[in-house]
């Protein structure tokens, strides 16, 4: 089981200089993983496709191109309090929900993949395999 953060999301549907390793990363992984994410990243990839430019009725598509096979992690009040308690001063907010939505995978995550610098050197603090293919 892997989780993904928004920013890798988002380089599947918007060409990045990483974007090309993170696809052929992708399809080398063994048949049968499970990729999660928080439904966080559903938020944040609509409102980044939308300050972007994109026209509002094509973003829903993008969207749903940039999760498609992605299982979505409830964002629910025990995420959320999973995230409060987080005492890692450099932590931001979303962060810490993405943090917190890995959590209760934790024994079954093989990888957490981001290439958002804070949040890997958080996670990293916090004993999660990170990742970040390039």
């Amino acid at each position: 089981m892997i989780y993904v953060d928004s920013c890798v999301l988002l380089k599947f549907i918007k060409q990045e200089k990483e974007t090309e390793a993170l696809r052929a990363w992708r399809q080398a992984l063994p048949a049968g993983t499970e990729l999660i994410t928080s439904e966080l990243a559903q938020l944040e990839i609509t409102r980044t496709l939308l300050r972007a430019g994109i026209d509002h009725q094509r973003v829903p598509y993008f969207a749903g191109q940039a999760l498609k096979g992605i299982y979505l992690v409830d964002l629910s009040s025990t995420v959320l309090a999973r995230a409060m308690a987080y005492r890692t001063p450099r932590l931001g907010s979303l962060d810490a929900i993405h943090l917190a939505s890995a959590d209760p995978f934790r024994v079954e995550l093989t990888e957490f993949v981001t290439y958002d610098q804070e949040l890997a050197a958080a996670s990293s603090e916090l004993g999660f395999p990170v990742g970040a293919p390039s």
